[in-house]
């Protein structure tokens, strides 16, 4: 479980009176090392820290890219019931070739994620091939 939620609400706070808005889980790294539920824990400290900082116009974007499809959604469906804001949405890495090679698909994955989502996505095409 992430034990120090003091020093990320410090740099969270930090970084959002510096004008940046936060992206929580997203995909340099951290987001495939976290529980679905240690997402959630983040979202909600960084929501209320915000809050009690008077940051309350302040949007938590929240990396939500899953393995799959059927995960992703579930991840946007989390993270909104966890006060995010907004859902990063990247694709699947296992499939990103795949996808990339494929807009037919890379189109139907985001628009069924984007359907689905409770909450508004971002588009994150990090594709390399």
């Amino acid at each position: 479980m992430y034990k120090d939620l003091q020093s990320f609400q410090t740099h969270l706070l930090h970084v959002a009176k510096a004008g940046v808005g936060p992206v929580i889980a997203g995909s340099n790294g951290e987001a495939i090392h976290l529980s679905h539920e240690e997402r959630a824990t983040l979202i909600q400290t960084a929501r209320r820290a915000l809050d009690s900082a008077g940051l309350e116009n302040v949007p938590v974007i929240a990396g939500t890219g899953g393995g799959s499809t059927r995960e992703t959604i579930l991840l946007c469906a989390e993270a909104a019931q966890a006060g995010a804001d907004y859902a990063l949405v990247i694709t699947p890495g296992y499939f990103a070739a795949a996808l990339a090679n494929n807009k037919a698909a890379l189109k139907a994955y985001y628009k069924r994620v984007a359907a689905e989502s409770p909450i508004p996505i971002l588009l994150y095409n990090c594709t390399w091939y």
